[in-house]
């Protein structure tokens, strides 16, 4: 067997499903927006974009190598698709060669090292992973954690501390491009149980370093999390991971029905019949393991791995007042451990079979996985045929609903789209979205009363116990948008300012209401809103002249001057800031 060969043949294979991809594909408005297209903070590399990834979530994880890997695109193509979808696709190619290396030296076993990366290379379950521009923190983290295994399983093998310290410091940036895979190294402890050749003291050594950069990330991330606690009680939390276990080993098997969204209709508890079949299919599983870990210790060892690579997912079930039990990216590196567990159980059998047989068994299951791996990344297109996908798998799913509005509006058909909003709302009457995608569209036709009757119905909607969304902040901007167009000073300032009392980190919130605020000649005030705005977003020169406006107003000459500077350095065209400058500083006898 030529296990080079082999493996050339699964990337060039991996490659023809992915390249029309990377070729076609937009982005689509689900967080490539967020991450990307809309996010300031990547649309640059110098020192003050690379301090501000490196201080902030996004908004919910800490994902700053990330972020700088598509800083470095925006550098060399800006905004244009192609080379953040090739992106994607070489760190799968790459991980799909880490996969053989690591587990050929884990499992001693070239062959079923061949059949582990071939399963995770083409199957469908990955396709969201390597299509999704916004699934570059799972390609990234998945790619360096392998990196670091493979950096570690050398260290065990030639004893090089070198290599120790290249595995350990991997790690860490693994954890600096998603946390997730946190948990992934110490299953070798395991399999050093397995193996009959753990130490405990060798273990302690070896791992605490690891240990220690674990709980540093981990309370980084758990902060970015806190909402989901807070929402979701300890058993619904181990209900839905039953679920989400049960569901991506399903999905492994027979991979159909795969969408981006995977939402909880029903209340999550324990006298349900789908958790009560999830928690003990579960157990059983276990159990089956724990069982068999003398007679077949790879079967645990990829149970564990698969738990290990699976489990921090869990802190995500809950996105915006919607339960998601799911997302098919969580599994990416999960594949692994769940193609060695169905390896080692048929490993025993295919040494069985003729290499006749082998060969045609091999070649059926690659062209099957293929060609459902290729039907689900056409999917990615775009946000039209994303959602669209969503809604076949889940009908009259709410948020899917919405965004095809969304996608659709954009593509010119505004009848559909609006038809699409409405059925949104009347199915979920607190989709927030729906209504403020419904009072766009009308104060865009001119329908001020339409657009004020929707927003605040939209706002009249929102539970009482619910966290502040994104969206809710949207719909009071916008309310005081319309309120200010009609004349009502007072309305539209306490609109505005209702929106930052709700969200006090926004800074659209910010900004929206410093600028009326100046409008209306309260500048003290105004002062203040523009200070916090430029906290937040201090790359904003508009925003800073705007500052320097208020602050002359005020008679703080110095410090408008100083904001003037800071404007007139960052763009030297820019006339009316030079202009204002110069008299300020006249003024000020310099």
């Amino acid at each position: 067997m030529n296990s080079r060969k082999i493996l050339i043949g699964i990337l060039a294979l991996t490659a023809l499903i992915y390249l029309p991809g990377v070729i076609r594909n937009d982005f689509v408005s689900l967080d490539d927006m967020l991450l990307i297209t809309n996010n300031d903070k990547v649309h640059g590399i110098d020192p003050e974009h690379v301090w501000r990834i490196f201080v902030s979530y996004d908004p919910e994880l800490y994902v700053p190598l990330t972020l700088l890997t598509y800083q470095m695109e925006y550098t060399i193509t800006g905004l244009h698709p192609f080379l953040y979808h090739l992106d994607n696709l070489l760190l799968h190619l790459g991980s799909i060669v880490l996969v053989f290396m690591v587990l050929k030296r884990l499992t001693k076993d070239e062959r079923l090292a061949l059949f582990i990366a071939g399963i995770f290379a083409l199957h469908p379950l990955n396709a969201e992973t390597v299509s999704w521009a916004a699934a570059r923190k799972d390609l990234l983290s998945g790619f360096l954690i392998l990196l670091s295994l493979w950096m570690f399983a050398r260290y065990r093998e030639t004893g090089s501390k070198r290599s120790y310290q290249w595995s350990l410091g991997i790690y860490a940036l693994a954890l600096m491009a998603k946390v997730s895979v946190i948990l992934i190294p110490f299953s070798i402890l395991l399999l050093d149980l397995l193996h009959g050749d753990f130490r405990s003291k060798k273990g302690s050594v070896e791992f605490l370093p690891f240990t220690g950069i674990a709980l540093i990330f981990g309370g980084i991330a758990f902060f970015g999390k806190t909402i989901q606690f807070q929402e979701l009680g300890f058993l619904e939390q181990i209900l839905l991971a039953c679920k989400a276990l049960v569901f991506y080993i399903w999905k492994f098997l027979l991979p159909t029905g795969l969408s981006v969204y995977h939402p909880q209709f029903s209340p999550v508890t324990i006298a349900a019949p789908e958790f009560l079949i999830s928690v003990a299919l579960v157990l059983l599983l276990v159990g089956t393991a724990f069982a068999l870990r003398k007679k077949i210790p790879l079967l645990a060892f990829g149970w564990v791995f698969t738990f290990l690579a699976i489990a921090p997912s869990f802190m995500n079930f809950w996105k915006k007042d919607t339960i998601y039990f799911a997302s098919d990216r969580y599994a990416y590196v999960g594949v692994i451990g769940l193609a060695l567990t169905l390896g080692a159980l048929l490993l025993p059998v295919w040494k069985q079979c003729s290499p006749h047989i082998r060969s045609i068994l091999a070649s059926i299951i690659a062209l099957g996985l293929s060609g459902m791996t290729f039907a689900q990344a056409q999917t990615w297109q775009g946000s039209t045929a994303l959602y669209t996908q969503a809604l076949k798998i889940y009908p009259g799913f709410p948020v899917a609903l919405n965004n095809l509005g969304a996608a659709t509006y954009t593509a010119g058909d505004t009848a559909r789209a609006v038809a699409l909003y409405e059925e949104a709302i009347e199915r979920d009457p607190t989709l927030t979205s729906g209504y403020v995608n419904i009072a766009l569209h009308r104060r865009k036709m001119g329908n001020v009363e339409g657009a004020l009757e929707a927003i605040r119905m939209g706002l009249q909607k929102i539970p009482a116990d619910r966290p502040v969304l994104e969206e809710e902040v949207k719909a009071w901007n916008i309310l005081g948008s319309l309120l200010d167009a009609r004349g009502m000073r007072e309305e539209a300032l306490a609109a505005y300012r209702k929106a930052v009392e709700r969200a006090p980190e926004s800074g659209n919130a910010q900004y929206n209401l410093a600028v009326t605020l100046q409008k209306y000649r309260l500048f003290p005030e105004s002062r203040e809103h523009f200070l916090t705005y430029l906290a937040i977003v201090p790359r904003d020169i508009e925003a800073r002249y705007r500052l320097a406006a208020v602050e002359a107003e005020m008679g703080l000459l110095p410090e408008a001057a100083k904001n003037l500077r800071i404007v007139v350095t960052k763009d030297p065209e820019y006339e009316k800031a030079a202009e204002h400058l110069e008299r300020i500083r006249g003024l000020m006898g310099e």
